[in-house]
């Protein structure tokens, strides 16, 4: 049995096709964030490790040595950093050089509730489940992970997000004006 069809949206509908054709796919997301990870590592490198070094506390820790200063910094860094990025600018530098970027399901820019959601509570929950979560993009129709379903997000291709809203409109305008 020949598979001559490639896999697509559900529906058949204009949007559905446009928001299928937008999404970031996996292999994009997942460059983006291992570049996401190596800038986090430089900033630990240059940063905080000396830092700890100098003042001799890198080794200290509160009640047990998961909860080192090492540990702490990094943690405070690494969710920082997607936070704040992902609010002020929709996107991280690993998306910014993939060309991806995080908006909310209904187009509009994201809350602060939704990048808390994303970034802070999905990331926890994703980073406790062994990263297995993150899978979930290849499997879900709109490409869609844990995370985002928690904070009705979407990562999107930058240029094809800018052609999709030009042909909704003008499908619309199409549309109203023939009617």
């Amino acid at each position: 049995m020949e598979h001559d069809e490639r896999y697509g949206p559900e529906h058949d509908t204009l949007s559905d096709k446009l928001d299928y054709m937008t999404t970031a796919h996996f292999f994009t997301r997942f460059v983006s964030y291992i570049i996401d990870i190596i800038i986090l590592w430089a900033v630990s490198q240059i940063l905080v490790y000396p830092i700890l070094n100098v003042f001799e506390i890198r080794d200290a820790y509160l009640w047990i040595p998961f909860f080192s200063i090492d540990n702490i910094m990094t943690a405070l860094i690494y969710f920082s950093y997607f936070v704040l990025m992902t609010h002020f600018f929709q996107q991280t530098l690993g998306k910014m050089i993939t060309g991806i970027s995080v908006i909310s399901q209904d187009g509009r820019r994201l809350t602060f509730a939704q990048v808390v959601y994303r970034e802070l509570v999905g990331r926890f929950i994703n980073n406790q489940l062994f990263y297995l979560p993150y899978l979930m993009v290849i499997f879900t129709e709109n490409r869609i992970g844990l995370h985002d379903f928690f904070a009705d997000t979407y990562v999107v291709k930058n240029n094809y997000q800018s052609y999709k809203n030009m042909i909704k409109a003008r499908y619309l305008r199409e549309t109203y004006d023939g009617q």
